[in-house]
């Protein structure tokens, strides 16, 4: 009989998990599982690599679904954000553009869009149409000074993504709590 370890459930859900996102990075893994240690997680990923089921890119500090994943920094940027809701977190997935991720909590629905430098014009004539049962949007840009340019209906807030994670959040009138 053999005793399987504990931590080996989590297998089929960092599977389920890269096999939606494509790529992401050791540290937003370990955020979404709090629950192991650091040792414990490479472990895992480690097995999951042996097994053909992953790749590791230490060099890039990345986990990619297979070898040949281009990682989409739009989702790497806005798993940050799903990461800040996680406790909440009814279902999630990755979405179309302009769309980087969709999650649903007990009470609401929300879209993390990703805005980029210079295409705010665009975003704001591809995402001018929105119902009131539809998603709020979370507008996730490169840079603070973009959101007084940003103006399609259903923003919940805005937010920028340092590259080590941090979330803060905007409304038009300043900064709101994270």
């Amino acid at each position: 009989m053999q005793h399987r370890n504990p931590q080996e459930s989590h297998l089929p859900e960092i599977i389920r998990l890269l096999s939606t996102y494509h790529a992401l990075t050791l540290l937003q893994l370990e955020a979404f599982y709090p629950e192991l240690t650091h040792q414990k997680l490479l472990l895992l990923l480690k097995k999951l690599e042996k097994g053909g089921r992953l790749t590791l890119a230490p060099e890039r500090n990345l986990v990619l679904y297979t070898g040949n994943c281009v990682p989409n920094p739009s989702i790497l940027s806005a798993f940050w954000v799903l990461l800040d809701f996680r406790e909440d977190i009814t279902y999630h997935t990755a979405s179309d553009f302009p769309v980087a991720l969709t999650f649903c909590t007990q009470s609401d629905a929300y879209d993390v869009i990703h805005i980029p430098e210079e295409k705010e014009i665009l975003m704001n004539h591809a995402l001018s149409a929105w119902q009131e049962d539809s998603p709020r949007r979370i507008a996730l840009v490169d840079d603070a000074g973009q959101i007084p340019l940003l103006h399609f209906p259903g923003i919940a807030a805005f937010c920028t993504v340092t590259p080590d994670g941090k979330v803060q959040y905007y409304r038009k009138q300043g900064v709101t709590d994270t």
